[in-house]
C-alpha cells in the first residue's frame, strides 16, 4: 500500500501491535494532550495523525511523530471550541501497526493571549528553484509566523523558517526543479502557537532556463521585442504574464517551420526571459511565438553571422 509517498508492507503489518487506549483532553488553555498505551516492544516510533471528522474515509492529515516508548503527544496546533478527532499508529521501517481507537476533544483555548490562526494560504509565484506563498493575518500580538513544509515523498511537515510578525508572504529558495511541495503556516507568541492555515501545495517549474525577472501583475499578455536584434548567436527574449497561465514558447525559421518547443507548461504571472543560442542555425530571419489560451503573438528577430 502507498500512503503519502511511503511503501508499508500491509502482509507484515501486524508483527507491530498497535497501541490502544487513545485518549485526548484539552490542557492548559493552550494545547490538547494525547496518551495512548503502547503494546509492542519493536517500534521504532508512532505516528498522530488528525481529522476534523471520525470518518475514517476523510482527510487524516499526519501530525507528528514521536520516539519509541513514548505514549503522550500535545497538540498545541489548534483553535478555540474547534473538535479534533485523533488516531496512531506504531512504525518500525517500512513496517507499521494497525490504527489505534479514535479519540476526539475540543479545544479549549487562550483566546485573549494566544494568537489567531492566520487564513487563506496561497501560492503567489513559482520557479525553478523557488516557491513563494503568501497569507491573511488574523490577529495583532504574534510575535511572527512559522513556516511548515513537506515535500511530495515525506510523510511530516517540517519547521523550515520563521518571519516577523506582520509579514504575510514567504519566498523559500534553493528548491529542486519539476518537484512537489506542500506548505502551511502557524502564528507564535510567547503565550503558545495558533493553529495551522489551510495545506497548499505547488509544483516547481521544470528547468527551462526561463527565469522570472519581476513578479508584477502585468496589465495584459506581451511578447517583448528580443535585445539584441540583430544577434550573434545570442538574444534575450522576454514575456510578460497578468495571471497563471499555460504556455508554449516557440521557434521557427523564416519557412514558417518550428525548429523549436521552447517550453510548454504552467508558469505563474510575472515578466520571464528566456536567452535563445542559435549557434547552431545559419544566418537569416527567425521568428518567436508565444501562445496561451487568451493570448499569441509572433516577433521578427535576425540572427546575422
Amino acid at each position: 500500500m502507498l500512503l503519502f509517498g511511503l511503501s508499508f508492507d500491509v502482509t507484515q503489518s501486524q508483527t507491530i501491535v498497535a497501541p490502544s487506549k487513545l485518549e485526548a483532553e484539552p490542557e492548559n488553555l493552550t494545547y490538547i494532550k494525547l496518551r495512548w498505551d503502547d503494546n509492542s516492544n519493536n517500534e521504532e516510533g508512532f505516528i498522530i495523525e488528525r481529522s476534523l471528522t471520525k470518518d475514517t474515509s476523510s482527510i487524516w492529515e499526519p501530525l507528528a511523530s514521536v520516539n519509541q516508548n513514548i505514549r503522550t503527544f500535545y497538540d498545541y496546533w489548534v483553535t478555540n471550541q474547534v473538535t479534533y478527532y485523533y488516531r496512531v499508529y506504531a512504525f518500525a521501517g517500512a513496517l507499521r501497526s494497525e490504527y489505534s481507537n479514535i479519540a476526539f476533544a475540543t479545544a479549549i483555548i487562550d483566546t485573549v493571549n494566544i494568537p489567531k490562526a492566520p487564513s487563506n494560504l496561497i501560492v503567489l509565484n513559482t520557479t525553478p528553484t523557488s516557491i513563494t506563498i503568501g497569507w491573511n493575518d488574523n490577529s495583532s500580538n504574534e510575535q511572527g509566523f512559522i513556516i511548515a513544509r513537506r515535500r511530495s515523498d515525506e510523510l511530516l511537515f517540517r519547521y523550515i523558517d520563521t518571519v516577523s510578525a506582520d509579514i504575510l508572504t514567504y519566498q523559500e529558495v534553493g528548491l529542486t526543479p519539476d518537484n512537489l511541495y506542500f506548505y502551511k503556516v502557524c502564528a507564535f507568541n510567547a503565550f503558545g502557537l495558533s493553529d495551522f492555515t489551510n495545506t497548499v501545495s505547488a509544483l516547481t517549474v521544470k528547468n527551462t532556463g526561463i527565469f522570472l525577472q519581476e513578479t508584477y501583475t502585468a496589465d495584459k499578455y506581451m511578447l517583448h521585442y528580443n535585445y539584441p536584434n540583430p544577434f550573434n548567436p545570442e538574444t534575450n527574449i522576454k514575456f510578460s504574464l497578468p495571471e497563471n497561465t499555460y504556455i508554449t514558447l516557440k521557434i521557427f525559421n523564416s519557412a514558417g517551420m518550428e525548429i523549436e518547443n521552447v517550453f510548454s507548461g504552467n508558469f505563474s504571472r510575472g515578466t520571464y526571459s528566456y536567452i535563445w543560442n542559435a549557434s547552431k542555425y545559419s544566418s537569416g530571419v527567425y521568428f518567436y511565438a508565444l501562445e496561451t489560451d487568451n493570448f499569441r503573438e509572433v516577433k521578427k528577430m535576425i540572427l546575422l553571422k
